[in-house]
């Protein structure tokens, strides 16, 4: 498989063309800020969704979903975890830019994603083109795939709602301090989907080991809500293939499901014929 690869400053990244442009390798001075490809891979005995039937690690975009639906005029079912994963995408290194693009049928968009590299940021930018007739509705989720055994603190802003969506209830925490607590709780062999809603701040703090922080910023009025995945040797519920991992994924939804984000009136949405961009950047600081 081809391998588009580039040394930046103090960043390493390694980004497969044919396998959905998925990130295979970020590291920052020599840190793994995402999980490795497995030494070997087997899908599960069970059906956990299309997305487990490739190897799960790394970094893709889901779009136009991440939940399988329906389209919210119900003309098309999206594929698990969107559909650009699935897809062959062109990958160039332009200077300090990695630039991956891609053409989706359904819908009918042409997807650009931009990673810009400079000192200790790294901007990712994203553009869809609307190459239909007709307006589309979508939400779009990094999903950066971090080692979980590697994080030691986390930082979140303010918010109205915290739901357990694993276990389809509302979870009674008040305040960050409570979900920090209630994360870092979860026991070896079990995972949560946690959807924390109506955020007041675009600001996510997560303390890797050796004092390296990632800063992940990101504008709240595009992306109200913030997806924890925390997957503590869980998931998928088969000896042998639990992973260690978690995800902090701003949404600008109120869930990853398209269709129900739809109802709720909460989506992104761009015109026929037109283009809608946007920005989310990390940053990486030694304390």
């Amino acid at each position: 498989m081809k391998i588009v690869q580039a040394n930046i400053g103090n960043w390493y990244v390694q980004c497969l063309p044919e396998d959905g442009a998925r990130i295979s390798v970020l590291r920052y001075e020599g840190q793994d800020l995402l999980t490795a490809n497995p030494s070997s891979f087997k899908a599960p005995d069970k059906f956990h969704g299309e997305y487990e039937v490739r190897p799960v690690y790394g970094y893709d975009d889901c779009f136009p979903t991440v939940e399988s639906c329906l389209s919210p005029d119900k003309s098309i079912e999206y594929r698990d975890h969107g559909e650009l994963c699935w897809l062959g995408w062109k990958v160039q290194i332009e200077g300090n830019n990695l630039i991956c693009s891609t053409d989706c049928l359904n819908p009918n968009v042409t997807f650009k994603r931009i990673l810009e590299f400079a000192g200790n940021k790294l901007r990712w930018s994203f553009e869809v083109v609307n190459n239909l007739n007709k307006k589309i509705t979508f939400l779009h989720v990094m999903h950066p795939l971090l080692p979980l055994d590697q994080i030691q603190s986390v930082e979140l802003p303010e918010f109205s709602k915290c739901v357990d969506d694993t276990n389809s209830i509302d979870l009674s925490l008040d305040n960050v301090q409570q979900i920090r607590d209630h994360l870092f709780a979860i026991q070896k062999g079990s995972y949560e989907m946690l959807f924390m809603r109506e955020i007041y701040a675009g600001s996510v703090v997560l303390g890797f080991k050796k004092n390296l922080f990632l800063q992940i910023s990101f504008d709240s009025k595009l992306f109200p809500t913030i997806g924890i995945w925390w997957n503590n040797a869980g998931y998928p519920e088969e000896e042998g293939l639990k992973r260690n991992e978690c995800a902090f994924e701003p949404i600008p939804g109120t869930c990853s499901n398209l269709s129900e984000s739809f109802k709720d009136g909460t989506y992104l949405s761009v015109e026929r014929g037109k283009v809608f961009s946007w920005e989310i950047e990390w940053e990486i600081e030694k304390r």
